[in-house]
């Protein structure tokens, strides 16, 4: 076959699998998208609208004023995902540029991982399940419910599979000799756009790289595992490791990820998107306090089956005790360094060897939380992605091994697609929920046709991953879309320090935050009316929108009094009270 016709059937194959798994979204690709009330999802179809309005309209799409306004705010630090906006560039619709961004995203990922496995994996079945596995384990599959961004993932295989095309490393010689220029040029055209894609893929890159070259600077192939010595410095590097982490944890170094750290537990522990595995005792350890700091939180999952990491566990046990042959990709030179990465990936979803709830020990990896800038990747459970990828490898190489001679080809298959059915039944998600433009409720329409420059939501809030003020709901992003107000609230990946007093430093915001966070607390001292005057005049408000729940709140009565001397009309639509100015 072709390697034309290969790459098509491979795209086919796990594309189609997107659809089966997602559907109906497929059904209706161009007016609705995966979500979940209150989830992320509603941001990325913020991300791909404001890229395009902005970018026709002349203006540097990576800032804003269409969030924290009359601010604004530079958008670098955010999840912006600019590749998906390039496709709504084209096509004009948001849900459209989305859901194809993603589509196309599990295709390209899954044929990658199949053509990098294939390097060593020589079934093709094997093969395909490992593509499977790195698109559609349970991690991405529940990420689908609120983070786009960790599924655009098509750019690593074949990143690493450029990455071995473009080096030569020598153990103990810290630069390789570049092979291919060619090949060095497209790693750096496949890192720019995964930067255009997300950051904690792009960080994935840069970690595999340094953990690749790492092997052959610290000699790992040549260690004599059998020697006292070796496990003496091996204790003696995890001791020190772990005082110095815990001396840092101590010191009170700015550090937002160890608090998000991983549970070895949570690799037994279907998420609830799992449709078929997910019993009661998951849900109960899925909810449990005592062993999460986020109980119920997606940020705890980790499973990646029971068969993967059960037949990984018998085949190096297998390994140590001399009755399984070395994998092809073990007698490789750039194959490899490939088990040490895994490990190193391992490590950095558990940085301080979580069990149960209880931390054994600070691991030398958790280090890196403490070095600015690292320290914005803040999840280290979302690690689990690259050992989607590297674990199906190293374990389909070694299984082959093992079989090479005492099965014959017949019984090979057999047992290739019994574990793809057992993996696949571990896989299968609960069919996923959808939102569509008719889930914007009424109020935001009409909105939509008032004259004016900014809508005053209530709840008033700001929110990024490691801090909230107020009460910042995401779904605000995507009403925006159709309102197109601009808004003094925002959810950002990262927000700064000084953006999080945007709205204390603004009087009648200030006040309105106030009484909507204690509501049982005396009611400051309303503004002045210079203050209120220089409110309306800066924001030229379309309207305020109180949200149903905070109707008959103490902020509601507070805005209404605010108000009342400017002729506000107030009406319910939808169950949200809608005030507006008098007609100019």
């Amino acid at each position: 076959m072709k390697n034309g016709q290969r790459l098509l059937l491979l795209l086919l194959f796990y594309g189609l699998v997107f659809v089966v798994f997602t559907w109906p979204l497929a059904a209706n690709f161009g007016t609705s998208f995966i979500a979940i009330p209150g989830g992320d999802s509603s941001c990325y179809i913020w991300d791909a609208w404001h890229f395009r309005k902005l970018l026709l309209s002349g203006h540097n799409p990576y800032v804003t004023d269409w969030l924290f306004f009359p601010r604004g705010t530079g958008l670098i630090m955010h999840g912006y995902l600019p590749v998906l906006g390039l496709l709504n560039l084209g096509l004009n619709n948001p849900f459209l540029a989305v859901n194809l961004g993603l589509l196309l995203s599990a295709a390209i990922s899954g044929a990658g991982a199949y053509l990098l496995a294939r390097r060593w994996v020589q079934s093709p079945v094997l093969s395909l399940l490992a593509g499977f596995i790195f698109v559609y384990s349970p991690f991405k599959l529940q990420r689908l419910t609120q983070h786009f961004n960790l599924q655009l993932t098509a750019t690593i295989p074949f990143y690493i599979l450029l990455f071995f095309r473009a080096f030569e490393f020598e153990e103990g010689r810290f630069l390789p000799r570049v092979r291919s220029w060619g090949a060095v040029a497209g790693c750096f055209a496949l890192g720019i756009l995964t930067l255009l894609s997300d950051y904690y893929v792009l960080f994935g890159l840069l970690y595999f790289s340094l953990a690749y070259a790492a092997w052959y600077w610290f000699r790992i192939g040549r260690i004599r595992w059998g020697a006292w010595r070796t496990w003496a410095w091996l204790v003696g590097i995890l001791v020190v490791g772990h005082i110095v982490v815990r001396l840092l944890r101590l010191s009170g170094l700015p550090e937002f990820s160890i608090w998000w750290a991983g549970d070895l537990v949570a690799y037994l522990m279907p998420p609830p998107t799992s449709r078929f595995v997910y019993w009661d005792w998951a849900a109960r350890l899925y909810n449990n306090a005592k062993v999460f700091n986020m109980p119920g939180s997606l940020e705890n999952t980790l499973f990646i089956g029971y068969a993967l990491p059960l037949l990984a566990l018998v085949l190096w046990a297998l390994r140590l005790a001399r009755r399984r042959p070395p994998s092809q990709r073990a007698q490789s030179t750039d194959g490899r360094p490939l088990a040490w990465v895994l490990i190193i990936f391992l490590m950095f979803t558990v940085p301080t060897l979580r069990i149960y709830g209880h931390e054994w020990l600070n691991l030398p990896t958790a280090v890196i939380h403490f070095i600015p800038f690292f320290n914005n990747i803040r999840c280290p459970t979302r690690w689990v992605l690259m050992v989607g990828l590297l674990l199906p490898i190293v374990s389909f190489s070694a299984l082959e091994s093992l079989w090479a001679t005492a099965l014959r080809p017949g019984m090979r298959l057999a047992l290739s697609l019994l574990l793809a059915g057992i993996v696949l039944l571990e896989f299968w998600p609960q069919p996923y929920q959808r939102l569509t433009q008719a889930a914007i409720p009424p109020v935001f329409r009409q909105v939509a046709q008032l004259p004016g420059t900014s809508l005053i939501p209530i709840p008033l809030g700001i929110l990024d991953g490691n801090r909230q003020v107020g009460l910042m709901q995401p779904e605000q992003m995507f009403y925006q879309t159709q309102h197109n107000k601009k808004l003094p609230i925002g959810y950002l990946s990262r927000v700064s320090p000084e953006l999080f007093t945007s709205l204390d430093e603004q009087p009648v915001l200030h006040a309105l935050l106030r009484v909507q966070m204690r509501p049982d607390s005396l009611a400051p001292a309303p503004p002045t009316p210079a203050q209120m005057q220089a409110f309306l005049r800066t924001y030229d408000p379309a309207a305020f929108v109180i949200d149903p729940a905070f109707r008959n709140q103490p902020v509601a009565a507070y805005l209404r009094q605010l108000l009342q001397p400017y002729g506000y009309r107030e009406q319910l639509v939808g169950g949200y009270v809608l005030l507006t100015p008098p007609a100019k």
